[in-house]
């Protein structure tokens, strides 16, 4: 690789950790079912675990991975501390149309549906009733084709699931004390 391509790969990498860390910040500073409490750990610290990355800052730790537009993230949830999963769209993803997740080996089927949006994102998320048999899903596959509308397109985007184990579970070492 020549040393122009290599600098270029370096500057989008470094794009996508901020952009990723970014969305993570946000999922964190949410004050709503989704965000995350306090970490165990030195705010700012983020560590790689194949595709996904551990963010913590002082608000909580999420992990989250970012494909095209859209992103999936873990995190506990302020009130009850339970961990809760969200996917986050672009703004102008429509409020009440679904989303789609299927696994790449078994061909499993997630159903979500967009239940709000902020000035930077939409949210669609895990019923907090299904996070384990969701989370048991993921630790098998190795990834994922999310499914979401945007105007009369429909888009679809590929997560990897590489490092996932190993990321939820470096994320449940950061839960909330109770």
């Amino acid at each position: 690789m020549d040393t122009k391509t290599h600098g270029f790969h370096q500057a989008r990498g470094a794009g996508i950790r901020r952009l990723i860390a970014g969305t993570a910040l946000a999922l964190l500073a949410l004050a709503g079912p989704a965000a995350a409490q306090a970490p165990a750990q030195a705010p700012g610290k983020t560590i790689a675990f194949g595709s996904w990355e551990l963010v913590c800052q002082t608000q909580g730790c999420a992990i989250a991975q970012r494909s095209v537009r859209a992103v999936i993230l873990y995190g506990f949830n302020t009130s009850t501390g339970v961990l809760v999963m969200q996917v986050r769209l672009p703004p102008d993803a429509p409020e009440g149309r679904p989303v789609a997740i299927r696994t790449h080996k078994t061909g499993t089927m997630l159903h979500l549906r967009v239940t709000g949006c902020e000035k930077t994102f939409c949210v669609a998320s895990a019923a907090p009733d299904k996070m384990d048999q969701v989370i048991a899903l993921f630790a098998k596959e190795d990834g994922v084709t999310l499914g979401y509308q945007l105007a009369q397109q429909m888009q679809l985007e590929v997560f990897s699931l590489a490092g996932f184990p190993r990321a939820l579970e470096e994320l449940r070492k950061h839960a909330p004390k109770k």
